[in-house]
């Protein structure tokens, strides 16, 4: 009798070291497919914002309606500050649009209404944050400030801008992840051939998530990491 309960207990022991070994597998890959998914997914609505970028543009007004109603007309991107007196510097003086900081104007459902919007992406930490805000030219609007009120989440476990030290420890198992060991900008911009490198001339958005696993793989113990990247070209002319 005690043979057979000490062989119970051995083989049990062993049967549910494997379920727990499969259960933590189970939750990293899951873990990790949805990760990679809600960033494929959040890859996509941004391209398509920005191809939507400048719509309606200046040239489907006259310009009396648009110097009436400039509410009403797109830039492709807002800026800050000055906005939207005088743009700003590209990797110079702009709060936004920068790396990890774009505001893209558009009419994000024309079929139903002329109003523009201010459709803002940025990182906070980890997590990719989308806000939308009506585009308003009052006192005391603008794009950041309207959009910072209402921003929520949208991708999680971003890692583009980590700390030097999470850099140096992500690089020992992904050793081309950081070039240079420096951030990665979410957002890198190509302007019109021969234009002013301020956000009216933006052209085409490059887009690079690096996101992380939130549980670390059972054969290897650490987080599993992906690079997606895609590219967004403006469609609409800024006049």
């Amino acid at each position: 009798m005690l043979v057979a309960v000490a062989i119970f207990l051995v083989i049990g022991s062993a049967i549910f070291s494997l379920i727990s070994i499969s259960q933590t597998r189970f939750t990293a890959e899951s873990g990790f497919e949805d990760t990679f998914q809600s960033g494929r997914t959040a890859l996509d609505q941004m391209i398509r914002d920005v191809h939507n970028a400048g719509y309606p543009p200046a040239n489907l007004f006259t310009p009396a309606t648009g110097n009436a109603t400039p509410q009403l007309v797109a830039m492709p991107f807002a800026w800050m500050p000055n906005y939207p007196a005088t743009p700003c510097t590209l990797a110079s003086n702009c709060t936004s649009p920068t790396g990890f900081d774009i505001i893209v104007e558009t009419n994000v459902d024309p079929q139903s209404s002329s109003s523009v919007e201010w459709v803002r992406y940025r990182l906070n930490g980890t997590t990719l944050e989308r806000g939308q805000a009506t585009k308003n030219l009052a006192a005391g609007h603008d794009p950041v400030t309207d959009t910072g009120a209402v921003m929520t989440t949208f991708v999680e476990n971003v890692m583009n801008n980590p700390g030097a030290s999470t850099i140096t420890a992500i690089q020992k198992v992904y050793p081309t992840l950081f070039p240079g060991n420096v951030a990665v900008p979410v957002f890198t911009y190509t302007i019109d051939s021969g234009a002013n490198s301020d956000p009216t001339n933006i052209r085409e958005v490059n887009i690079t998530l690096i996101l992380q696993a939130p549980f670390a793989d059972s054969s290897t113990n650490q987080k599993r990491m992906v690079a997606l990247t895609g590219q967004a070209r403006r469609e609409n002319p800024r006049k």
